[in-house]
C-alpha cells in the first residue's frame, strides 16, 4: 500500500509541473497586461513594476522563478491589487465556492442516481427512455441556460427565491440546481451503464437463487458492484462543479473564487490568475489520487500493490 501511494505521488509529480507550465504560458499570453490600464506613471516606473514582478525577463526564466516561490508555498500577491496575496484571496473565499459545490453535488447525486437505477432497473421500458432521454437533454444544455430559466421562473415570476447573493438558506437552491442540474444527467447514465453490467453477471443469478428480493438483490449486490466506476466519476464530478462554477458565481454575484477568477483573467492579472489555476489542478489531482485508494475499499478483491 505505501509503495502504491509512493508511486502515485512520483507519478502526478511531472503532470503537475506539465499543467502549471502550460497554464503559465497561456495566462502571459493573454492581451495586454496588469500595467495597461491607462493610468499616468513614468516610463521609468513601468519599468520598476515589471522588474518587481519579473516581467522583464524571459519567459521561461519567469516560470522557473515562479515554480520555485510555488514550491515554497507562497502562490505570491496580485499585480493589479498591491498586498493581496493569491492564499488569502482562497482562504477567504474558498468556502464559499466548496459550499456551492458541495449543494450542486447534492443534487447531482441525489437526483441522478435514483433515475440510473430506476432505468436499469426498468430496462427499456418506457420509463427507462424517458429518464435517459431527460438526462441526455440535460446534460447537453450547459448550466447558465439552467441559471437564466430558474432566475426567471422562481425568482422573477414566482417570487419565491433570492435572484442572487450568498449568505442564507434561501440563497442556495437556484445556484445549486444551476450547477448540478445538467451533471444529474451524466451520473444517471453512468450509473444505468454500470448496473446494467452488473445485473448480467453470475452472481445476480446466485442472489435471485437464494431467495433474495428484486429489490434487495439489486442494491445490495448490483448497486454495490456499480460503486466501482460511479465513485470515479463522483471523484472528478466533485471537483469539477467547484471549480467549474465561474459562470454561476457571476450570474448569482456569489463571492466565491470562481467570480474572483473571472476578474483576473479580465484584469491580465497573472500572478492571481495563475495560482487559483495551480489550486484548482492540485484540488483535483487530489481527488483522483483519494479515488484510486477508495478502491480497494469498495471492493476487497481489488488489491494495490
Amino acid at each position: 500500500m505505501a509503495a502504491y501511494i509512493i508511486r502515485r505521488i512520483l507519478a502526478l509529480i511531472p503532470i503537475w509541473i506539465g499543467v502549471s507550465f502550460i497554464a503559465f504560458v497561456l495566462v502571459h499570453a493573454i492581451p495586454g497586461g496588469p500595467f495597461d490600464t491607462g493610468a499616468i506613471r513614468s516610463r521609468q516606473a513601468t519599468e520598476n513594476l515589471l522588474h518587481v514582478y519579473h516581467l522583464d525577463k524571459p519567459l521561461f526564466e519567469q516560470y522557473i522563478l515562479y515554480i520555485w516561490q510555488v514550491l515554497h508555498g507562497d502562490l505570491g500577491q496580485s499585480m493589479v491589487n498591491r498586498g493581496l496575496s493569491v492564499s488569502a484571496v482562497i482562504k477567504g473565499r474558498f468556502p464559499t465556492s466548496a459550499e456551492l459545490g458541495a449543494a450542486a453535488l447534492a443534487v447531482s447525486l441525489c437526483v441522478g442516481i435514483p433515475a440510473g437505477i430506476i432505468s436499469a432497473a426498468r430496462r427499456n421500458s418506457w420509463l427507462d427512455h424517458l429518464v435517459m432521454f431527460t438526462a441526455t437533454a440535460g446534460y447537453a444544455i450547459p448550466n447558465f441556460v439552467f441559471a437564466l430559466v430558474l432566475i426567471l421562473v422562481f425568482g422573477l415570476s414566482l417570487h419565491l427565491l433570492p435572484l442572487g447573493g450568498w449568505g442564507t438558506l434561501s440563497d442556495v437552491p437556484l445556484p445549486a440546481i444551476a450547477l448540478g442540474l445538467p451533471w444529474a444527467g451524466l451520473v444517471a447514465r453512468m450509473t444505468r451503464a454500470s448496473m446494467l453490467e452488473a445485473l448480467n453477471r453470475d452472481y445476480m443469478r446466485t442472489a435471485y437463487a437464494k431467495g433474495l428480493s428484486p429489490f434487495a438483490a439489486l442494491m445490495r449486490h448490483a448497486f454495490r458492484n456499480a460503486l466501482i466506476p460511479l465513485t470515479t466519476l463522483v471523484a472528478l464530478l466533485a471537483a469539477e462543479v467547484i471549480t467549474g462554477s465561474l459562470i454561476i458565481e457571476n450570474i448569482f454575484g456569489i463571492p466565491g473564487i470562481g467570480h474572483y477568477m473571472v476578474d483576473s483573467i479580465l484584469g491580465a492579472d497573472y500572478t492571481m490568475t495563475l495560482g487559483f489555476i495551480m489550486f484548482y489542478a492540485t484540488t483535483i489531482f487530489i481527488a483522483n489520487f483519494l479515488v484510486d485508494l477508495s478502491y480497494g475499499w469498495i471492493d476487497p478483491r481489488i488489491r494495490l500493490a
